[in-house]
């Protein structure tokens, strides 16, 4: 089963008005907001993986519609390009799905994050599984925040 999952052709959301609390802005580039409207959860390195072109990158958040992999250089990927055919490795699970870079950007201290849209799956099953694991791990980290000391 085939299913575009993204946010439309143009990806993530530009200049909204603010009667959209539901919207979280995630960058400002070039005078335009980009913002998401997925709740975006830490992943614990090394848990989930996205392959592509031979190489094996961390994801460092993920959302229903998106990922965020820790890259080494500004130029790793080409902002607004599709990259077709990605695999998201989970320990016991894994999807082929098309993505689109939204942006690389500076994330703690010195490292990079790139996020990425996720435009299109090619396994069925997909929505299903990625709501059930944003959740858990949803609940994990907001459960680990409000536990007193």
């Amino acid at each position: 089963m085939n299913s575009k999952v993204g946010q439309g052709e143009q990806g993530a959301k530009v200049e909204r008005t603010a009667e959209d609390s539901s919207l979280l802005i995630a960058c400002d580039n070039d005078g335009k907001k980009v913002v998401r409207k997925s709740f975006r959860v830490p992943v614990p390195h090394g848990l989930v993986t996205m392959n592509h072109d031979g190489l094996k990158h961390s994801v460092k958040d993920l959302s229903m519609y998106g990922i965020g992999l820790s890259v080494t250089s500004p130029d790793a990927f080409v902002v607004g390009s599709v990259l077709n055919d990605v695999q998201i490795v989970f320990p016991d699970r894994s999807f082929h799905v098309d993505v689109r870079i939204v942006h690389i950007s500076p994330y703690e201290g010195e490292t990079l994050i790139c996020g990425m849209e996720i435009v299109h799956t090619h396994d069925s099953g997909y929505i299903d599984w990625m709501t059930r694991v944003v959740s858990e791990i949803k609940s994990s980290v907001l459960s680990s925040v409000t536990k007193p000391s």
